[in-house]
C-alpha cells in the first residue's frame, strides 16, 4: 500500500542537522570518501567567518562528520564556541588557538603545525589564528554536530549557551600537555599530539600482519579516536564495527574495500592518499590496503558513546564471537587484487599464504 502524501513528505524530509546546513548555506560533501582533504571544494561560512565545507559521508550515520575549514593567510577565524565535541587535525599550515576558559582570565594558546591534532574542551570559547602571513591553513575537525543538531534542533542552544564544562577544563595551563598517560577508554589519554606521524603505536599482528594501533582519548570527550599503521606490502584483515569511524590518512598510498555481508560482488572501493577521508558504514566488512614504499598511517576518529548500539567487537576474530575476518575467510578475489596492485606499483607482496578451511 503506497504512502499517503503527508507521510511521504515526512520520510522525505532531510534531518536537522541538514536543514540546519542548508540555512547556515554550508557546503556539503557526501559519498563513501573525498580523495584530499586539502583541496576539496569550500565555500564561505559566516558562523565561522571563513571556508568551509562538511563531509557528510554514507558511514557517519547522522552520528559525526568532518568539517574542513580554511583560515586565509595572515587571519583569523571568528571566535566561537559549541555544545559539540570536535577533534581538530591541522592538514596544513601552522598557527595558534586561543581558548577562553572564563572570559575574566587571560586565554590559553595552543601553538600548532600540520599534523597536529588536539580538541577543544566541550562549549569553551575559542579562536583559530593562521601563523603565515602568505599561506593558509587548512584543517579538519571531526565532530558530532550531526547528532547533536538532529537532537536539540536549536541554534541557539548549539552555539550560544554560556555554560562553562569546568569538569573537562577550568582553567588550568597546561591543559593542551602532549604527556600521554594510561587511559581507561582507550590505550593513552592526551589532549595535543604535536605530530601524528611521530606517535610510537603499539603492533598487533592479530589484525595483520604489519598493523599496529594506539587508542588516543582527548579533553574528556565522549568521542574517541586510534592511530593506526599498515606496513607496505600488507593489509588489514578485514572487520566489522559502528557507524561514524572517519578514517583520515596522514601518510601512505592505499585503498580499502568495503562491502555488506554476502554482497561481495558490490564492494565499494575508495582510493587513498594524505588527506583522504573514508567512513566504512556500519556493520559493513572493510579491508585496508597499503601500496606504497612507506606505511600507510591513518587516524580514525570515532563517536565514542560506547555500550550504545550493537556491541561490536571488530578486534575478535568471528571464529570467537567477534567481528574479525580471519584471512581464511575472506572473499578470494580480495588476495588476487591486491597481489596485481602491488605489482603496478612494484612493491613486494608480504603477506603469509592462506590455508583454506572451505
Amino acid at each position: 500500500m503506497p504512502l499517503d502524501e503527508a507521510s511521504a513528505k515526512r520520510y522525505a524530509r532531510k534531518s536537522a542537522f541538514l536543514e540546519f546546513c542548508e540555512k547556515e548555506g554550508l557546503a556539503v560533501i557526501t559519498g563513501y570518501g573525498v580523495g584530499d582533504l586539502k583541496t576539496a571544494p569550500l565555500k564561505h561560512w559566516e558562523r565561522w567567518g571563513g571556508p568551509a565545507a562538511y563531509c557528510h559521508l554514507e558511514g557517519s550515520q547522522g552520528f559525526v562528520g568532518v568539517m574542513i575549514g580554511e583560515i586565509p593567510a595572515g587571519k583569523s577565524l571568528k571566535p566561537i564556541r559549541h555544545m559539540y565535541e570536535e577533534q581538530v587535525l591541522i592538514l596544513s599550515g601552522r598557527g595558534a588557538t586561543q581558548f577562553w576558559p572564563d572570559e575574566s582570565k587571560d586565554p590559553i594558546t595552543l601553538e600548532w603545525q600540520a599534523g597536529s591534532l588536539f580538541s577543544p574542551p566541550l562549549n569553551v570559547r575559542h579562536q583559530h589564528h593562521n601563523g603565515s602571513a602568505s599561506e593558509p591553513v587548512r584543517f579538519a575537525t571531526a565532530n558530532n554536530l550531526p547528532l547533536v543538531m538532529s537532537i536539540y534542533n536549536s541554534l541557539d542552544f548549539v552555539f550560544n549557551v554560556p555554560y562553562e564544562a569546568t569538569d573537562r577544563l577550568s582553567g588550568e595551563k597546561d591543559f593542551f600537555s602532549s604527556v600521554m598517560k594510561p587511559g581507561e577508554q582507550e590505550d593513552r589519554v592526551v589532549n595535543f599530539i604535536p605530530d601524528l606521524n611521530a606517535v610510537t603505536l603499539d603492533p598487533h599482528p592479530e589484525r595483520g600482519i604489519g598493523f599496529s594501533r594506539l587508542g588516543i582519548h582527548l579533553s574528556g570527550n565522549s568521542m574517541v579516536g586510534h592511530i593506526m599503521a599498515v606496513e607496505s606490502g600488507t593489509y588489514k584483515k578485514a572487520h566489522r564495527h559502528g557507524p561514524g569511524a572517519q578514517v583520515i590518512v596522514i601518510a601512505g598510498k592505499g585503498y580499502s574495500v568495503m562491502w555488506y555481508p554476502g554482497r561481495e560482488n558490490e564492494m565499494v572501493r575508495v582510493d587513498w592518499q594524505p588527506g583522504s577521508l573514508l567512513v566504512p558504514p556500519e556493520g559493513w566488512y572493510h579491508h585496508h590496503f597499503t601500496t606504497s614504499k612507506e606505511a600507510a598511517r591513518h587516524l580514525a576518529l570515532r563517536r565514542g558513546l560506547r555500550q550504545v548500539g550493537h556491541p561490536w567487537r571488530p578486534n575478535l576474530s568471528e571464529h570467537e564471537g567477534g567481528h574479525l575476518l580471519e584471512h581464511e575467510d575472506e572473499p578470494a578475489q580480495i588476495r588476487a587484487m591486491y597481489e596485481a596492485e602491488l605489482k603496478k606499483e612494484g612493491i613486494p607482496f608480504r603477506m603469509p599464504a592462506i590455508t583454506r578451511s572451505r
